[in-house]
């Protein structure tokens, strides 16, 4: 199935404007309908609209500016205010309750078990969506995120940077066609940063829907497309008379 996708952006008058960016034919598709969210009086974000398929995509914005509560929308874990998400794979729309086999998500606040060892809080994720890895994947796993002697550790004995590395292990471990990272490079040194590279990549050359939110710049660059979350909060109204 194809998609048209818009791109919504500012210019100089303060006009809100649309631009053809590109045509999107995929296996998996989160269809953004106008989201909109609001804490109180604050306005996270207003009429978010995309079409997110294969490639990768990137969320950007100050620290505070609604990045990761995009991103929780984005993965079913909170609703918007307004407006619709639609999840497909391969033509089929899934309910909320379907998305944890088929996204996998990293964050600092995502937290894993410190009383399990790495490989059991890799194995309860995997099992949850009835997933049975063999240990040749938990071992090429553990390859990957550079801790292959850190498998019978327990989690809450690691570092912070490899507790980091842990978390993005637990969101590729189901493989999944969906995968959300939210401000990735957190407490990961130079080769953390070439982790995330080289994760991003693989997902972009596998099919997969790839969305990296942050605010450091050689992480947005891996990006194909950029939503810039600020150019959101205000409405197509306020913005004209701006």
């Amino acid at each position: 199935m194809d998609y048209v996708v818009y791109n919504r952006f500012f210019d100089g008058s303060g006009l809100v404007m649309f631009s053809l960016v590109w045509y999107i034919s995929t296996m998996q598709n989160i269809i953004v309908n106008k989201i909109s969210k609001r804490y109180g009086q604050s306005v996270i974000f207003r009429e978010v609209e995309a079409a997110v398929g294969a490639g990768v995509y990137g969320i950007s914005g100050p620290n505070g500016s609604g990045k990761s509560t995009l991103m929780k929308c984005l993965a079913g874990l909170i609703r918007p205010d307004r407006g619709t998400l639609e999840w497909k794979v391969k033509d089929s729309s899934l309910e909320t309750k379907e998305l944890y086999s088929v996204l996998g998500y990293s964050a600092p606040y995502v937290r894993l078990y410190n009383d399990l060892s790495c490989t059991e809080n890799l194995r309860l994720i995997a099992e949850l969506s009835g997933e049975e890895p063999s240990q040749d994947v938990f071992d090429s796993l553990f390859e990957e995120i550079g801790l292959p002697d850190k498998a019978d550790a327990w989690y809450g004995q690691l570092s912070s940077g490899q507790q980091q590395r842990m978390r993005l292990a637990a969101a590729l471990i189901k493989d999944p066609p969906f995968l959300l990272l939210d401000e990735p490079g957190t407490n990961l040194d130079v080769a953390g940063f070439e982790l995330i590279e080289r994760i991003i990549k693989k997902g972009r050359h596998d099919g997969k829907t790839v969305i990296v939110a942050s605010n450091e710049t050689r992480e947005l660059d891996l990006c194909d497309h950029i939503i810039n979350i600020t150019d959101f909060k205000k409405s197509r109204a306020e913005s004209s008379h701006t």
